[in-house]
C-alpha cells in the first residue's frame, strides 16, 4: 500500500498489543513482541503518553498501559451511532424488568463487537469487556445477526473467520446444523445460545435493523444456564421480550418492517 505510514502503523500495533495484554508492558517487552527497534518504540510510546493514549503504570519498572484518552475516543465512536441512545435506554429497562444482564453488539469484519451492557447484581456477570471480539456462530448476539443475514452471507462469515471449532461441549460445529438453527430462530423470532461459548451462560438475542431495513446490531439477555435449562417457559418469556425490544428499537430508528424476520 503506497500510502501506508509506518510510524502510524506501529503506534496502532502498540495500542492493540497493550489492549490484548493482561499485564502492563515495558518498552523492552513491546519492542520484542512487535519486532521493532527499541529506540523507535521509545519515541512512539512517549508520544502516545504525551497525548494521553498511554499511561505510565509503574515509574520504577517503566511499564505502560492504555490511557483514558482511548476510552474517550472509543466512546465518541459509540455515541455517534444513531441507535445507541435508544438501545442503551432499552437495555437498562430490560435489566431492571427481568433482573438479568443485557448486551448490545454489532458485527465488524465477521466478528461480534460488544458496545454496551446493563448488568444486574443478581444475574450473570461475564468477563466480557466492551469492545471485545467474539465469534458469531457460538454467541447469542452473533447468531441473532447471522439469522438476519442470508444463508450465503452467514456461511461466508463463518468460513473466513476460522470455521466453527468447538468452544464448549454444546457448541454448534457444522454448517448444516447452524443453518437449521438459524431457520428455527427466524421462525421463533429470536436466537438462542445454549452454553455454546460459556457453559455457565445461556442467552436469548434478537437483531436490530436500520432505516434501510438492513441488520445493524443485536441485543441479548444473558442468564445463568442453571436458571434456563429445563425451563422452556422462561426461555420463551425472555426471548419474546428481547424480540419485542429489538423490533421497538428498530422502528424508532426508521425500520419500516412489522416483524424481525420475514421467514424464507
Amino acid at each position: 500500500m503506497d500510502k501506508f505510514n509506518r510510524s502510524v502503523g506501529r503506534a496502532i500495533e502498540i495500542l492493540e498489543l497493550l489492549a490484548h495484554s493482561p499485564n502492563e508492558l515495558t518498552i523492552t517487552e513491546i519492542s520484542k513482541s512487535l519486532a521493532i527497534p527499541k529506540s523507535t518504540a521509545f519515541d512512539i510510546i512517549y508520544t502516545l503518553v504525551d497525548k494521553g493514549y498511554l499511561e505510565i503504570a509503574d515509574e520504577r519498572l517503566k511499564s505502560y498501559r492504555l490511557g483514558v484518552k482511548l476510552f474517550q475516543v472509543g466512546s465518541g465512536y459509540r455515541d455517534k451511532k444513531p441507535f445507541y441512545d435508544v438501545a442503551k435506554s432499552v437495555l437498562e429497562k430490560i435489566t431492571a424488568q427481568v433482573n438479568e444482564t443485557s448486551f448490545l453488539a454489532i458485527e465488524s469484519g465477521g466478528m461480534l463487537v460488544y458496545l454496551d451492557k446493563a448488568e444486574s447484581e443478581s444475574s450473570v456477570r461475564t468477563s466480557c469487556k466492551l469492545g471485545a471480539n467474539r465469534p458469531m456462530y457460538c454467541t447469542g448476539l452473533g447468531k441473532a445477526l447471522l439469522s438476519a443475514y442470508s444463508d450465503e452471507r452467514l456461511l461466508d462469515i463463518v468460513r473466513r473467520t476460522g470455521g466453527m471449532p468447538p468452544i464448549t461441549p454444546t457448541t454448534i460445529t457444522t454448517e448444516e446444523r447452524l443453518i437449521a438453527e438459524m431457520n428455527e430462530a427466524r421462525q421463533r423470532g429470536y436466537a438462542i445460545d445454549d452454553r455454546e461459548h460459556n457453559m455457565d451462560v445461556f442467552c436469548v438475542a434478537a437483531p436490530i435493523y436500520d432505516s434501510h431495513n438492513a441488520p445493524l446490531a443485536a441485543i441479548s439477555v444473558a442468564c445463568l444456564s442453571s436458571k434456563m435449562i429445563g425451563n422452556p417457559e422462561r426461555v420463551k418469556e425472555l426471548g419474546t421480550l428481547v424480540s419485542q425490544a429489538a423490533l421497538s428499537i428498530s422502528q424508532r430508528i426508521g425500520y419500516t418492517g412489522d416483524r424481525l424476520y420475514h421467514v424464507r
